[in-house]
């Protein structure tokens, strides 16, 4: 029960930052965020707008809170917030500089990373579950 409420908590907490962030800040506009995503684009020269940066990573985070609300989708979540969550910390590295915004990103990485490290299989790296089984039957025959 525990772990489930774990689960549970880490799910809504990185889904309500991702939100939030989306809706508060990217899709409002505020001017905050309009500065850092004008960073970005004078980073890859222009070949991007700001708006498009902003808009698009607003929707790409819309997207994933809402498939990490959904129980089937929330490792696929995970994973997909591991990714962006690695891009948004390298743009702050080499390109915006740390602040709020880089340990937010941070956080929220370190979130998705426990998540997904509590909802793997109990099996070992990169071997189907059934491998056990398997070896069982062969140390034992019947």
């Amino acid at each position: 029960m525990g772990k489930r409420l774990a689960l549970l908590a880490i799910r809504l907490l990185v889904s309500v930052n991702l939100l939030y962030a989306a809706i508060f800040l990217k899709f409002a506009g505020v001017p905050g965020s309009v500065a850092l995503f004008t960073q970005m684009s004078q980073a890859v020269h222009g070949l991007v707008s700001q708006s498009v940066f902003r808009l698009g990573s607003g929707a790409f985070e819309t997207a994933v809170a809402t498939l990490l609300l959904i129980p089937k989708t929330a490792r696929l979540a995970g994973g997909l917030i591991v990714v962006w969550m690695t891009a948004v910390i390298l743009s702050h590295i080499f390109v915006l500089g740390y602040g709020w915004f880089f340990v937010d990103a941070l956080m929220v990485m370190v979130l998705a990373v426990i998540y997904l490290l509590l909802t793997r299989r109990q099996s070992h790296w990169g071997e189907p579950a059934s491998v056990g089984t398997m070896a069982a039957l062969k140390t034992h025959p019947k």
